[in-house]
């Protein structure tokens, strides 16, 4: 007998997508509502995902495209054909990276950005010939791999959680043409303004708050009502885990003293901070020779890009470990073994969580993690530049400052900014001194990016696909 329940198919093809779906139950959230939930990832043997189906009556799909403009750096250089990147200081640095520090294994290609520019230059002047190239994309997109497996699942929505990947890009063009509605709920708060041009457009958009849907309308030219805000679902489990009495448990099983107070450093990939662990290393010296006080404690956090992926510098983790001791450890993210890039365990998250609602203060560069701070109630601190040393521009960290979503932040005072090591030491004691510093800022500016309510995100994303799938 056919199913005659609402259908709801996500695409997952990234690890940090799949950490915003399961994390706070949305998924299992919407099984409960009656609705007919499955997930298509390139990794349909992911054993997160696999268990979380397979606890819920979620369908797992696998998808893949054999196309080979997909398996070079297309992805890259497309770019210099869609969008103007000497206004964007995120997508220009790609540029830069790849004329100058980059490793191909095809020398030729080193030579090949200098010939790309040359089309932006004619195509900024021509922009005709961008909506030329669209089309010439758009023929790629086509997929009767795609078409298949859509007829297979026959959904009412299809929602994408990455359409700068051409796998979801694939997916939402071809659910578009076969009249399938198309949702995104975008994973990160940096994917309109610093991943470049959408692969493919979808019907209605799903934002964390204010912020997102401004950029939504400036880059696309969204209709305000073909947008909801729906804060954060993964952003939930902060609110829940602040209120929680048993928060340093966790503590003790990373060998620090939970009656102690303690920093987070939460790192960021080598790739955007060349010269952090110099920094790390400065704090450690630090705090050995009690800078704020003889109790203070230090855990560090790398970002899944140091341990796993093209990103990733394994000589980073050594020297962390070379620093250990009964006051500074180690809180290594658990990445399980996947074709996802950065799956992670759904506990990795809640002892996050709960570390980040009992320190003192996180230092962090200004990723995401800046925002799951201010989520659970603690102020951050950017440590924004190369150690002793002083890197080129685009080579440098303080290139971050130039980035339009992290600009926003911290013109908002989502986040504090330490230009050199005197910052660093006077922002912490900030913190420390008053564990309410710049309060004011810091929660405009997490209303700002994820919106007023703070704990309800799950369900707002919940009633908001349902309200898509019936329109």
């Amino acid at each position: 007998m056919p199913d005659s329940r609402p259908s709801i198919c996500y695409v997952v093809s990234h690890g940090f997508a799949a950490r915003m779906i399961l994390q706070t139950d949305l998924l299992g959230g919407l099984a409960q509502k009656g609705i007919k939930v499955s997930l298509i990832s390139p990794d349909a043997n992911d054993p997160v995902l696999l268990k979380y189906c397979n606890q819920h009556g979620i369908e797992l799909f696998p998808f893949h495209s054999k196309k080979w403009i997909w398996r070079s750096n297309y992805v890259i250089y497309r770019s210099y054909f869609l969008e103007d990147i000497k206004s964007n200081p995120a997508l220009y640095e790609k540029h830069y990276y790849e004329m100058h520090l980059a490793k191909h294994k095809w020398k030729v290609l080193k030579f090949l950005p200098y010939i790309l520019i040359c089309f932006y230059y004619l195509f900024n002047v021509f922009p005709i010939f961008r909506k030329l190239y669209k089309k010439i994309e758009n023929s790629f997109l086509k997929s009767s791999d795609a078409i298949r497996l859509l007829k297979t699942i026959q959904p009412d929505l299809l929602v994408s959680t990455y359409p700068a990947s051409p796998l979801e890009g694939i997916l939402l063009y071809n659910a578009k043409k076969n009249n399938i509605r198309t949702a995104i709920h975008l994973l990160s708060w940096d994917n309109i303004t610093s991943k470049g041009h959408f692969f493919s457009m979808a019907d209605y958009y799903l934002a964390w708050g204010s912020i997102m849907q401004a950029e939504f309308t400036e880059k696309y030219k969204i209709p305000t009502e073909n947008i909801f805000m729906t804060g954060v679902p993964h952003f939930d489990l902060h609110t829940q885990t602040s209120k929680l009495n048993s928060v340093f448990s966790d503590l003790k099983e990373f060998g620090l003293d939970s009656s102690k107070p303690f920093l987070v450093f939460g790192m960021s990939s080598p790739r955007f901070v060349p010269k952090e662990i110099d920094i790390v290393e400065f704090l450690v010296q630090k705090i050995n020779e009690n800078e704020f006080g003889p109790e203070m404690q230090l855990l560090i956090r790398p970002h899944p890009q140091n341990v796993k992926g093209w990103m990733a510098d394994k000589r980073w983790i050594d020297r962390l470990h070379a620093i250990t001791n009964d006051r500074i450890r180690l809180f290594l993210p658990n990445l399980v073994d996947s074709k996802l890039l950065w799956s992670m365990e759904r506990n990795d998250m809640v002892k996050l969580s709960k570390l980040l609602s009992t320190c003192v203060v996180c230092i962090n560069s200004c990723s995401t993690l800046s925002i799951d701070t201010l989520m659970a109630g603690k102020g951050n601190i950017a440590p924004m530049f190369d150690g002793e040393t002083n890197l080129p521009y685009w080579a440098s960290s303080k290139r971050l400052l130039d980035y339009t979503h992290i600009k926003k932040f911290i013109q908002m005072g989502g986040t504090q900014v330490a230009l050199d090591y005197t910052e660093l030491i006077e922002e912490i004691k900030n913190y420390q001194d008053d564990p309410d510093y710049k309060m004011k800022e810091r929660n405009y500016a997490r209303e700002m990016e994820c919106g007023k309510e703070l704990h309800n995100s799950t369900e707002n994303v919940i009633a908001a696909l349902i309200k898509i799938s019936q329109n």
